[in-house]
């Protein structure tokens, strides 16, 4: 199982490689609310998640499939 860890403007994110389900971990490192736009793939089906957080707030996303790794950036 690997690790992947990274930024997108305020964001920083990791995950780790899951099987059913996936969580991403995020913290918005501004002192705005921003978003976060993930897409996970589950199957054939690519779905776009759109995380809100405000400014230097924590949280995680828990969804079935796995995060496809391109397409993880600002809103």
């Amino acid at each position: 199982m690997s690790t992947h860890r990274g930024s997108s403007g305020c964001f920083n994110w990791s995950w780790a490689d899951g099987t059913a389900t996936t969580t991403i971990y995020y913290h918005n490192t501004c002192s705005t609310t921003k978003h976060l736009c993930v897409w996970w793939k589950d199957g054939q089906e690519n779905n776009l998640h759109r995380i809100t957080a405000g400014g230097d707030e924590k949280g995680h996303l828990k969804e079935p499939g796995t995060i496809i790794t391109n397409d993880i950036e600002d809103c």
